[in-house]
């Protein structure tokens, strides 16, 4: 990120002068969106909504009458739906041996449903072509590619206890429903093209309508098993390493991100 700031104050002075050739000026572009869908599951206990809520921020510099170049940040908050995840139980005998001890029959695997949220902070840089349809409305195309992370993500881990309700428990108040948290960080890089509809409202401001036509995103989720010392297996750890390393996808991320609102602002 130095780098890039770097590179972006030794550029500034010729994109300056290029700005003012064009007769426009810089331009701050803020854009937020926020949604929740439903998840309907059989299992009590399991993650009830993905949600997804952001806010980012363009500082652009033109170049030209119809392209522009600056910096973009981000601040997200989400909350998916992972894989559902598997943990071993074991099966015991109702009589129990000579010495008193419950019989093991052999294992059975459950499933878990399990739940990620973070909130991530991003920093990137973007160009943008802009195509006029009228004498106030146009379309902006966003080239970007930006670094998102946090630290503080968890897994949520939703135990199924309806077994319990074949098996006598003495100690079933003992049991925390849930969900189970495990501590994740997660870092994405993002590249692709957004498209926007804007509408101008007056000679400095720009209402519009924003969402990310194509994108690719590396997402790598990892945990802290590794700083973990002790004796003890944790299973739900060892679940939610599985869900460790690295993801790809490809595609429109409208259905991830939704729609966005944007206001563009031109105060020079």
């Amino acid at each position: 990120m130095k780098k890039l700031l770097l590179l972006f104050v030794f550029g500034l002075n010729p994109l300056l002068s290029l700005s003012q050739e064009s007769n426009r000026g810089p331009f701050i572009e803020i854009d937020g969106s926020y949604w929740e869908r439903a998840i309907k599951h059989p299992q009590f206990f399991a993650p009830e909504k993905n949600r997804f809520g952001s806010v980012r921020v363009f500082f652009g510099l033109p170049i030209g009458q119809n392209w522009a170049i600056g910096l973009l940040g981000s601040h997200q908050s989400s909350y998916e739906e992972q894989a559902p995840g598997y943990q071993n139980r074991e099966i015991y005998g109702p009589d129990p041996n000579e010495s008193g001890n419950s019989i093991l029959l052999g294992y059975t695997q459950d499933e878990l449903n399990v739940g990620l949220q973070n909130e991530l902070v991003g920093w990137g840089v973007f160009l943008q072509r802009k195509v006029k349809l009228g004498t106030r409305t146009s379309l902006n195309f966003n080239l970007y590619v930006m670094r998102e992370s946090g630290k503080n993500g968890q897994l949520e881990i939703f135990p199924d206890y309806t077994y319990l309700a074949w098996w006598p428990c003495p100690n079933c108040l003992s049991i925390v429903s849930g969900p189970i948290t495990r501590p994740v960080e997660e870092r994405n890089w993002k590249s692709g093209i957004d498209l926007a509809f804007a509408w101008a409202l007056s000679k400095k401001l720009d209402l519009g309508i924003r969402a990310n036509f194509l994108e690719f995103r590396k997402r790598t989720i990892s945990t802290n098993s590794d700083e973990i010392n002790t004796l003890v297996f944790d299973p739900l750890q060892a679940l939610a390493d599985g869900y460790a390393g690295d993801r790809y996808d490809f595609g429109s991320a409208v259905g991830r991100e939704g729609v966005r609102i944007s206001l563009t602002f031109r105060p020079f």
